[in-house]
C-alpha cells in the first residue's frame, strides 16, 4: 500500500446548461400525458409501467427530447423510466438535428399513434408519444 501513488486533485472550471434541470411543471405536464387510464405512468420509450414509485408517486426522469432548443419547455420533455433516460441521454444513436427533423418532417397522414423510431445502445426503439405532446413538438420544430 504504501507505493502506491498519493491522491491528486486539479480544480476544473466548467459550465453547465441550467436548462438541463426540469421544474415540477414539467413533471406535471408528462404525469398528466402519460398516464394511463388505469393510473399507471407509462414510460414513452419502452412503453412499461414505471418500476417503482416514491411518496406514493411514480418516479420518472424528464429528459430533455432534444438540447437544441433555447428555452427550458415541458413540451420538449419526455417521460422515461430510469433505465430508458440512461440510455437516452448517454447511448442515442442520433443527432438532435434528426431529432429535430424526424418530428418537423413526421407524416402522420396513414397513423393512428405517433412514434419516433431511434436507437439506443444498439437497440431500436420506438418514442410514443400522445397527441397533444406530439403536436407541441411540431409546433415548436416549425412544423
Amino acid at each position: 500500500i504504501e507505493d502506491r501513488p498519493n491522491k491528486e486533485s486539479v480544480k476544473r472550471e466548467r459550465s453547465v446548461q441550467r436548462s438541463t434541470q426540469y421544474t415540477e411543471e414539467d413533471k406535471v405536464y408528462l404525469r398528466n400525458k402519460y398516464t394511463n387510464s388505469d393510473g399507471q405512468l407509462i414510460c414513452q420509450c419502452c412503453h412499461n409501467e414505471m418500476p417503482f414509485k416514491v411518496k406514493g408517486e411514480y418516479y420518472f426522469e424528464a429528459v430533455q427530447y432534444t438540447l437544441s432548443v433555447d428555452k427550458p419547455l415541458p413540451q420538449n420533455r419526455l417521460a422515461l423510466c430510469p433505465t430508458c433516460a440512461a440510455m437516452y441521454q448517454h447511448a442515442r444513436e442520433v443527432d438532435d438535428d434528426e431529432l429535430s427533423r424526424l418530428i418537423s418532417e413526421y407524416d402522420d397522414s396513414a397513423k393512428k399513434s405517433h412514434e419516433i423510431t431511434i436507437k439506443l445502445a444498439g437497440v431500436t426503439f420506438n418514442l410514443r408519444f400522445v397527441d397533444s405532446h406530439f403536436l407541441d413538438l411540431q409546433t415548436l420544430f416549425g412544423k
